[in-house]
């Protein structure tokens, strides 16, 4: 924390997943006892939204929705994260947060020096995890939690006082673990407010992405013209996909775009024999998105005040398909230079599509109705889609081979397929 600290942030964005990944060990207690001490540290940061991530309950990435009866929820975590998530975000706001279905929240952050007002909605986006089991109801729900209609009503009254809008959470709504269904609902969602939407913030894969959405996903749609919105999706503190790393926004004060981004990451020097104590982890600059992309863009987007717009995004993609070496450049960032795999041709072309896929169905993910638990095994994470390729990703080490085998066994699968409405 004190190199985050040391960098003095106006406030931090939190994307959930307290536990560790040692998942068969977590049960309540400990569930809560990492909250309790992570967000104790997290306290020392000053202003901090946070949102709720597949791992914060016990068992993991069980949260049932108001179809399931409420002995099920994990009542004892939402109630826990409220107190720490409003500790994090003190008493000194003019107007309190606005409480949504469990583990949501809106909330206006009041330190806006421009005209228009930031409001920050973090939302429980693991109703629409793949892995949370409790989504296969008969019928699956249309809204799990009426989470759907709450945020169209919290971007509507946003839209309505002339507020720009943060959303926070912790699975990226594009990515191939969210169920197709709700991406797609979600993504109409974003496009409609696009206007008031300024930046959409994720976790969950460990590596470095951004990703895109479009109003028009059609095969020639995809353009600098149709992308409406940017979700900025961060490395991790969990060194499971490259050295641990954090980004520090750069952030326009009227608009609240995103102006710039800068990734730092740790360094652990070598333990010297003889040397007393630990070695210190060391931290520094890894690189900045407008000094990697923004001299690769026609025209060049390198002013200060230059804003990182969807159109920008676009053309960064772009830039990867005319240019193998830009691609390479993004491709080796997105783990740290980290065990860094091959990917070429068709590799590239799918990561490529997956950057511009906000809505899941058109993300080139294996699996088309986003529950291929069946090769899970050899396809992992938000980036190898190519047999053998492995990308770590925020998920349950080893459960999903279990779930393939069972997917595997005559039936199942279209007992799936017709819980999921699609056959």
């Amino acid at each position: 924390m004190a190199a985050v600290a040391a960098l003095d942030p106006a406030f931090t964005l939190y994307t959930g997943d307290v536990p560790a990944h040692d998942i068969w060990m977590v049960n309540q207690s400990s569930v809560l006892r990492d909250f309790n001490s992570t967000y104790a540290q997290l306290g020392a940061l000053g202003l901090v939204y946070a949102a709720l991530g597949n791992h914060d309950a016990a068992p993991v990435n069980l949260f049932p929705s108001d179809t399931i009866p409420a002995s099920h929820r994990p009542q004892w975590a939402y109630d826990a994260l409220s107190d720490d998530w409003t500790a994090l975000m003190g008493a000194n706001y003019s107007t309190p947060p606005t409480d949504g279905p469990e583990g949501s929240y809106s909330i206006l952050h009041d330190d806006s020096p421009g005209g228009h007002p930031l409001r920050i909605i973090s939302y429980n986006s693991v109703l629409y995890y793949k892995y949370n089991f409790y989504a296969y109801t008969d019928p699956m729900p249309a809204d799990p939690d009426g989470l759907l209609a709450w945020l169209i009503d919290e971007l509507t009254a946003a839209e309505s006082a002339g507020q720009r809008v943060w959303l926070v959470a912790h699975i990226p709504a594009g990515g191939p673990d969210t169920l197709h269904a709700y991406s797609t609902a979600f993504d109409r969602i974003v496009n409609r407010y696009a206007a008031t939407i300024a930046a959409l913030f994720y976790g969950h894969t460990h590596t470095d992405l951004f990703q895109l959405s479009y109003r028009d996903y059609s095969a020639d749609g995809r353009t600098a013209q149709s992308a409406s919105a940017v979700a900025y999706i961060a490395p991790s503190l969990t060194p499971t996909s490259g050295p641990p790393a954090f980004r520090i926004y750069d952030i326009d004060p009227v608009t609240f775009a995103v102006l710039d981004y800068t990734v730092y990451i740790a360094t652990l020097p070598a333990a010297t024999a003889g040397t007393a104590g630990a070695p210190q982890i060391r931290w520094s600059k890894y690189y900045s998105a407008k000094e990697a992309y923004g001299g690769m863009v026609s025209p060049p987007v390198t002013a200060a005040a230059d804003e990182l717009t969807p159109a920008f995004w676009h053309n960064v993609t772009v830039a990867m398909e005319r240019d193998d070496a830009v691609f390479r450049g993004f491709w080796e960032r997105t783990t740290r230079g980290y065990n860094v795999s091959e990917c070429t041709g068709a590799c590239a072309r799918k990561e490529i599509c997956a950057l511009r896929g906000g809505d899941a169905r058109f993300n080139c993910r294996s699996g088309g109705w986003g529950v291929d638990l069946a090769k899970r095994e050899r396809v992992e994470g938000a980036g190898g889609h190519e047999k053998g390729m492995k990308r770590p990703v925020c998920d349950d080490d080893g459960l999903g081979r279990v779930l393939g085998e069972m997917l595997r066994r005559p039936g199942v699968e279209k007992l799936i397929r017709q819980r999921a409405g699609l056959d």
